[in-house]
């Protein structure tokens, strides 16, 4: 850990800024925007009615949790795809090679930090917001009580499913991710920028007729099956069905709803057996030696 805890803290001291920018930035206009500006509704079809408070609350709890993890991860993949080179341009590297720390510390800390770390704290953080976001928006058009009457007993446990659910199913949809990720910072180590643009020639060449005819035509299918499994990682689905005759029960949902987390953290850890997945573990296992093959020459490896 003495060696881990540097290169942790490394990521919060050069990203701290960001992050709280990426939270904050849109929070306040969000928070702006519902208190002040016009909010259209359109319940069962007419258009201007009033949704209840139990569906205002769960519309926008869902939409800002769900905009502020986005966030997060989109900033982390650009800072992960990125990671190879960001000690280049400062000559930074040169310090960080001075280090007992190896290569393969350099490259893993950073990318736990930024795929997995973050966007977990992001989806704490942003189910808090989502309770003061909720607050403005109910108490704008039901008034306060209407708020303070909400089934928050229910909504807290399933708050609390939904991170245990995404806690165990984030760092699978990473492992399934992997390959693309590891072959996109690769690229981006030889040939900067210049990287991202072959692989997406690459991609748009498999997707297209030459593909077919230049034997390509695998990859586009991969890819698919891998962020297939990505999705499924997190929600597997069909273990527990909730029929219309007992949807707005929210105490049976509760009840059935402990069991369908299990059997879906379950399904998932068996859909690790894909033989796409494996393969493209030894794909991002080459890349990974590249990387620190590349990192390996230090400071003359930028040009």
């Amino acid at each position: 850990m003495k060696l881990i805890d540097p290169l942790m803290q490394r990521e919060w001291f050069q990203y701290r800024f960001g992050w709280a920018i990426t939270y904050a930035l849109p929070v306040a206009l969000a928070l702006l925007l519902l208190s002040m500006g016009e909010v259209e509704f359109n319940a069962d079809g007419v258009e201007g009615a009033l949704p209840p408070p139990q569906a205002i609350a769960a519309a926008t709890m869902a939409a800002t949790t769900g905009l502020l993890v986005m966030l997060f991860v989109l900033t982390g993949l650009v800072t992960v795809v990125g990671l190879a080179r960001r000690d280049h341009a400062d000559r930074s590297v040169e310090f960080w090679l001075s280090l007992p720390i190896s290569h393969t510390r350099s490259f893993v800390v950073p990318m736990v930090v930024h795929l997995v770390l973050v966007p977990l704290a992001a989806l704490l953080l942003g189910l808090l917001t989502s309770v003061l976001v909720c607050a403005v928006l109910v108490t704008r058009f039901h008034g306060l009580q209407a708020w303070l009457a909400l089934p928050w007993s229910e909504t807290v446990q399933l708050a609390a499913l939904l991170v245990v659910r995404v806690l165990a199913g984030w760092p699978l949809a990473v492992l399934w991710l992997l390959p693309v990720l590891l072959v996109a910072m690769l690229l981006f180590a030889w040939l900067r920028r210049w990287g991202l643009v072959v692989m997406g020639l690459v991609l748009a060449v498999a997707s297209s007729p030459l593909g077919e005819l230049w034997g390509l035509k695998w990859l586009p299918q991969v890819l698919g099956e891998l962020f297939v499994g990505a999705g499924r990682s997190l929600v597997n689905g069909g273990q527990v069905v909730v029929g219309d005759e007992n949807a707005h029960k929210v105490i049976e949902v509760l009840a059935q709803a402990p069991a369908w987390v299990l059997q879906d953290i379950l399904a998932s850890l068996q859909a690790l057996a894909s033989p796409v997945l494996l393969g493209g573990l030894v794909v991002a296992a080459a890349c990974f030696a590249g990387l620190v093959q590349w990192r390996r020459r230090g400071a003359s490896a930028a040009v």
